[in-house]
C-alpha cells in the first residue's frame, strides 16, 4: 500500500481517495487469505480434522517461510557450531 500511494503521490491524495486505496488493499489481502485461514479452523474433537489442519499449518509456515524464533535460535546456534 505505501509503495501505490508513493507512485501516486500520497500527499496529493484527498481522504477519500486513500481510503478507497485502504480499503482495496485490504480486501484483497482478506481474500487471498480467506481459504487458507478457512482451512485452518478444525473441529477439536475430530481428529482427522485436527491432522489435516496441521499439516495445512506446516505448508504455510514452508510456503511464507514462517518459523518460531526458537527455531531460528537453534539455526543460529547450528550455525555457530553449537546445539
Amino acid at each position: 500500500l505505501d509503495k501505490a500511494l508513493n507512485k501516486l503521490g500520497a500527499d496529493k491524495l484527498t481522504k477519500k481517495e486513500r481510503r478507497a486505496l485502504e480499503d482495496l488493499s485490504k480486501g484483497i489481502v482478506n481474500k487471498l487469505l480467506h481459504g487458507p485461514m478457512a482451512a485452518l479452523r478444525c473441529d477439536a474433537s475430530d481428529p482427522e480434522s485436527v491432522g489435516e489442519s496441521l499439516s495445512n499449518m506446516h505448508a504455510l509456515e514452508n510456503m511464507f517461510d514462517l518459523r518460531s524464533e526458537e527455531e531460528d535460535l537453534k539455526k543460529l546456534l547450528k550455525n555457530a557450531g553449537r546445539r
